[in-house]
């Protein structure tokens, strides 16, 4: 059976897309916070301070992504 695709996007299907986008964007951060812990865990002694600033950072970069794909799984699961 050959079923012809629309050619506008359903909301189900944008609302899909932007869950997998959410769910990409958080493991990219959480590698990021990998990695940046593995840098302050590394740096020298002169560098550990800055190291931990952009480990820290890496982490609130990695919590905002986690609610914000946590947001949309919730949309998805009402819709």
């Amino acid at each position: 059976m050959n079923r012809k695709r629309s050619s506008t996007v359903s909301p189900i299907s944008d609302l899909i897309d932007a869950v997998m986008d959410g769910y990409v964007t958080w493991r990219e951060e959480s590698a990021a916070v990998e990695a940046a812990y593995r840098a302050w865990r590394g740096a020298p002694t002169a560098q550990r301070e800055i190291a931990f600033d952009d480990y820290f950072s890496a982490l609130d970069r990695e919590e905002q992504a986690a609610s914000e794909y946590r947001r949309l799984v919730e949309l998805a699961e009402a819709a």
